[in-house]
């Protein structure tokens, strides 16, 4: 984790030269003003290769790399006690010589209070298609683990829990067959901790994030995290977030077969952050409530028996707000 500090002063590299910026470090932040609960923000598929031919010194083209400025909300509001990560960091792979260029200027503002979950990049290794050599130690996510330190983990493979106000928020990592995770079948390692986390709960309402979806806003679904989906709604879940899909999608209430039910689970894919955006089948099943093809974050408040959300994009306008009570 990232030494916290009492303030932060950023030199971003601007097309007119250096900005000095100074933003809000984790001790000046506050709950929301009006209730007083938890804040958190969440997104995945974040911060270009510098390498990329859209990057432009941060600022990213009209297609890509937008990491800068969808970050920048997120960063200003004073409001966000915890920054939810919900994979792919730094592409292309996690080189270490990226992180200071793209990943630290635009979301690793917020390391101090991230509370990171594992992405597939996290784990790629070979070229990285952009003339140069992913690290070796990718097979078990070593850059990730040695980035972002006891905050992600390594201990466990990734996954963790924690309370945040009358929530329990759950950490998985979906890189099921890699070294070191813990699978992510009904027998599993990582799913029978799922199991003890959830039995031993007390808290009244609950949300899970992991970087593959379930439900992909695609013709086909990933059975993968599906032994993860029936435990959750068994157990009463509310929310889960996901990445991966460069697009945001929020889906209803829906049970371990897809189908909706009031009792059922509502997911939400964030994979936005700035990398590039696109994709989604014409008429997936289950079929997303609301599909934007744009950059951004989610924002929820956390209240005691439920929360309320936004979905802000890059220049701080809401696309989506929704709300629920918690099972």
């Amino acid at each position: 984790m990232r030494l916290r500090v009492a303030v932060v002063v950023l030199a971003l590299i601007a097309l007119g030269g250096v900005v000095l910026v100074a933003w809000p470090t984790p001790e000046s932040r506050a709950s929301d003003p009006v209730s007083g609960d938890p804040v958190i923000v969440a997104v995945g598929d974040m911060a270009c290769d510098p390498s990329n031919t859209n990057f432009k010194g941060g600022n990213g083209s009209s297609t890509a790399c937008k990491q800068l400025s969808t970050s920048n909300g997120a960063v200003s509001d004073p409001t966000v006690d915890a920054f939810l990560g919900l994979g792919d960091y730094q592409y292309v792979c996690d080189q270490p010589e990226d992180f200071p260029l793209s990943y630290d200027l635009s979301w690793g503002r917020l390391d101090a209070i991230a509370h990171p979950a594992a992405g597939n990049h996290e784990y790629q290794t070979g070229a990285d298609g952009a003339g140069g050599t992913c690290p070796a130690s990718n097979t078990t996510a070593g850059i990730y683990f040695s980035y972002f330190g006891g905050a992600a983990h390594p201990e466990s493979g990734g996954h963790y829990s924690f309370n945040l106000g009358s929530w329990h928020l759950i950490a998985l990592n979906a890189n099921c067959p890699k070294s070191g995770v813990g699978g992510c079948s009904a027998t599993s390692p990582q799913t029978k901790w799922l199991a003890a986390d959830l039995a031993a709960n007390t808290q009244p309402c609950v949300l899970a994030y992991w970087h593959q979806p379930r439900w992909t806003g695609q013709s086909t679904q990933s059975t993968t995290t599906a032994a993860w989906w029936s435990l959750l709604y068994q157990n009463h879940a509310d929310v889960v977030l996901n990445g991966h899909m460069h697009v945001y999608m929020r889906f209803g209430y829906l049970n371990p077969s897809g189908t909706a039910d009031p009792n059922g689970v509502r997911e939400v894919v964030v994979g936005t952050g700035g990398a590039s955006v696109g994709g989604g089948t014409t008429n997936p099943v289950p079929f997303p409530q609301v599909r934007l093809k744009t950059y951004g974050y989610l924002r929820m408040v956390l209240h005691p028996t439920g929360y309320d959300a936004q979905f802000i994009d890059r220049v701080g306008v809401a696309e989506d707000a929704f709300s629920g009570t918690c099972h």
